[in-house]
């Protein structure tokens, strides 16, 4: 019996409340370098924080891989075809944007894994929240990851075209080669379920722990263990129809494999690095706090930006290097120096209701909440510069928040002052609505990032605007970020340019710091995979 002594392995590494943990000898989790540059270092408020932060984002990963099922289900057809019929360049689209999707997923839920992994070396007698909150979301993003991704290799193996075109390298949807066949390999890693069932096990036993942190009076977290059953049911499901075989395979590699904790790596290495440099890293962006104010003496109001978090992706399953963009509008005194004074917005604020003399006259008086609550300060005492589509809703924010960042690059659309103008004042329009999490981009009833800065500057009868062509992402036409960089580096030099670079900073996992970029070196970061590293 193959999985007994690992069994019994695991559960001694997790053992109940009633007593003290032993040495810890779990299969290895991701390096760190001490304790200190662990999630579990953190007080137990500000863990209690992140610890709510990240379940809610297993919440959403949950939701989004749903999604993704049901738009299978509509193109089923496309993955049961005889695989001696070629796809055509449409259906390619189609597979690979929701492969793109999953990948995403998969790599966002391991990330949360591994960032909690450690609650075993945490006293579940002594540190009672940490070590249960850490059960929690450890089970829970594995449960999540097992569920669909077997149902998803389930559909997906054995089809030799479709293998070979999943697996082959797709800069624009952030694949590297390799990806789908080291899914596989993890997917169906006995070490995976043998996991999968010790940690079922522990949460029957962990259960009165829960009850006494008061955990379970946290609905997301009673949710979680709601899904986490019904997920582990699916995944059992699964395994059992096949466990077999595909653990005769594996098994005899189980032992001497050093990365079976990794169960959905997009590469090897970025399994075993994005767990400890993103704990290292919380709250603590490449882009230092100085780069970014020094950067805003460069900005003007309209202003177009991408920016990228490692390991925390805004609209996670969204193909690219970009997964965010954002809109500039800055403040009323850049509209002084940049727009107030221009004949054209002059002229169009004349034919507005009362006639405002400037930009922000118009807008305090159309939009009296929302300017109120733009002309506050953010928490760090800077003005509010940017709105842009975060999982709060379309959200007035500052440089904190929407630019120190890990990588952030600035494009200037070629556009009159009045242009960017009427831009802001939709901005403003739209500014309040709910997050799209469908990303629908034919509803305004909810925006995604993209969608903002989409609509902000949609061509009509009064403007010209920037024209960004829509792409077919899993089965639905959207924006990805990414788009916005590609469109920039296909028009660069072109008569029909639409976006000027204005500044690139470049992030450096490596050196934990970001350098400044030149146009060139922007204009290739759309090819980059998504879950870059260390860029040399």
């Amino acid at each position: 019996m193959l999985l007994t002594p690992l069994l019994v392995t695991w559960l001694a590494l997790t053992p109940p409340p009633a007593a003290p943990p032993p040495a810890p000898q779990a299969p290895q989790a991701p390096s760190s370098d001490s304790d200190a540059t662990s999630v579990y270092s953190l007080d137990e408020g500000a863990f209690v924080d992140q610890a709510l932060e990240d379940l809610e984002a297993i919440e959403r990963y949950a939701q989004g891989l749903r999604a993704l099922q049901e738009q299978i289900s509509k193109t089923r057809g496309l993955y049961e075809r005889k695989q001696d019929i070629p796809y055509t360049p449409d259906e390619k689209r189609t597979l690979l944007t929701t492969w793109a999707a999953f990948s995403d997923y998969f790599a966002s839920l391991e990330l949360l894994r591994q960032r909690y992994w450690d609650f075993v070396k945490v006293p579940a007698l002594t540190r009672q929240t940490k070590h249960a909150w850490g059960f929690l979301l450890t089970h829970g993003a594995l449960t999540t990851e097992l569920a669909h991704g077997l149902t998803y290799a389930e559909l997906t193996s054995g089809r030799k075209q479709l293998e070979v075109l999943l697996d082959e390298p797709a800069e624009e949807y952030g694949l590297p080669a390799g990806t789908f066949a080291r899914f596989k390999e993890k997917a169906i890693h006995v070490s995976t379920t043998t996991q999968l069932m010790t940690g079922d096990t522990y949460a029957e036993q962990l259960r009165p722990l829960l009850k006494k942190t008061g955990i379970l009076n946290v609905r997301r977290a009673v949710w979680l263990l709601q899904e986490t059953r019904l997920n582990s049911k699916a995944a059992r499901s699964k395994l059992l129809k096949r466990g077999f075989t595909l653990f005769a395979k594996a098994g005899a590699d189980v032992l001497k494999d050093s990365t079976a904790h990794a169960v959905f790596p997009v590469q090897r290495s970025v399994a075993e690095w994005m767990g400890d440099t993103r704990v290292k890293r919380i709250g603590q962006p490449l882009i230092r706090r100085e780069q970014t104010l020094a950067l805003l003496a460069h900005m003007q109001p309209g202003d177009i930006l991408v920016a990228r978090q490692n390991w925390y992706l805004s609209n996670i399953g969204l193909p690219g290097f970009w997964p965010h963009a954002e809109l500039y509008v800055g403040t009323p005194q850049d509209w002084a120096t940049f727009l107030d004074g221009d004949p054209g917005v002059r002229d169009w604020l004349k034919t507005l209701p009362g006639s405002p003399q400037t930009l922000a006259q118009h807008l305090a008086r159309e939009y009296p909440s929302k300017w109120a609550t733009y002309s506050a300060p953010d928490s760090h005492g800077d003005a509010l510069r940017i709105i842009e589509s975060i999982s709060e809703g379309v959200s007035f924010t500052g440089p904190e928040h929407g630019m120190h960042v890990d990588y952030l690059g600035v494009l200037r659309p070629r556009l009159s002052p009045v242009e960017k103008a009427r831009a802001i004042a939709r901005a403003f329009h739209l500014q309040g609505r709910p997050y799209d999490f469908n990303f629908d981009f034919f509803s305004d009833s909810t925006l995604v990032c993209t969608e903002l800065v989409y609509k902000s500057y949609a061509p009509s009868q009064e403007m010209r605007g920037v024209r960004i062509g829509l792409v077919d992402v899993a089965g639905r036409r959207t924006l990805p970020a990414n788009e916005i960089v590609r469109l920039f580096d296909s028009e660069y030099g072109q008569p029909g340019q639409q976006l000027d670079f204005v500044a690139f900073l470049d992030g450096r996992e490596q050196e934990r710091d970001a350098v400044q970029g030149d146009v060139e070196s922007f204009r290739r970061t759309w090819r980059r995979t998504k879950w870059d590293i260390a860029q040399q």
